[in-house]
């Protein structure tokens, strides 16, 4: 692929930003507006301030998890990035599932609004199953670089795992991940690739429109910015926890 004009071009960093930033919205949506108001409503039978005022927040929560789709298929991709070129895949596996546990209960409690939701796990579980995905499928890859049969059984329990873990994106996810690893040598195809099989989420495969113009270079990323972005995560479902059941 030409390489991008950096005027028109985004980087790993960036990239990364913009994905917590949608995060972040979709999570308010979720956590304070579904969790945090519309559902005690609609549990209790109850419209708080007229039908108006529910729907208002109905299409408030609408924009800001259409926008929240974009978060997840970048960090997909960025997973897929970050596992071809880490140095070390069992310091990178074991990172994503520390991060798993230490996110667990604030995610059940902002959305949920329980410590235990045993039924749903949070997101960084299906990114670490992704990385062992994809860590199976390189082990056993065939010498022309394509996958093998055992590579692709060891994906397949990985998304077997996610699927019957209940973890956020499920299945799905594990699956996206090792589609976007197995074209990662074809920008293209790969956007392609994702944008159809995010097809089921409305705006998600328009995260492919940036992936495109991802210009191959990690950018600007001190060892405290690579903190933040991992604790990001667990910190803001905190205080969306909080606020939805402390506040709302």
């Amino acid at each position: 692929m030409t390489a991008l004009s950096p005027r028109c071009s985004f980087s790993g960093t960036t990239l990364k930003t913009i994905a917590c930033i949608t995060m972040l919205v979709d999570h308010i949506g979720a956590s304070c507006i579904e969790a945090g108001l519309l559902l005690p409503e609609l549990e209790r039978g109850e419209i708080s301030g007229g039908a108006w005022d529910q729907l208002s927040l109905f299409q408030l929560d609408r924009v800001l998890r259409f926008t929240g789709r974009l978060a997840f298929p970048i960090f997909c991709f960025l997973l897929v990035e970050g596992f071809v070129h880490t140095h070390d895949v069992k310091k990178y596996v074991r990172r994503l599932f520390l991060f798993a546990l230490i996110s667990e209960v604030p995610f059940d409690l902002a959305f949920f609004r329980t410590p235990f939701a045993l039924d749903h796990q949070n997101v960084y579980w299906t990114l670490a199953l992704g990385v062992l995905a994809m860590a199976g499928l390189k082990h056993y890859e065939k010498p022309d670089g394509s996958a093998s049969w055992k590579g692709l059984l060891c994906a397949a329990g990985c998304t077997l795992a996610a699927l019957l873990a209940c973890t956020d994106y499920d299945g799905i996810g594990v699956l996206i991940i090792c589609a976007l690893y197995l074209t990662r040598g074809d920008r293209k195809r790969q956007c392609i690739v994702g944008a159809v099989l995010f097809a089921w989420e409305l705006t998600a495969p328009l995260a492919f429109v940036l992936v495109w113009f991802y210009n191959g270079q990690r950018g600007r990323c001190t060892p405290a910015m690579q903190k933040v972005f991992y604790w990001f995560y667990p910190v803001h479902l905190s205080v969306l926890a909080a606020v939805t059941n402390l506040l709302l």
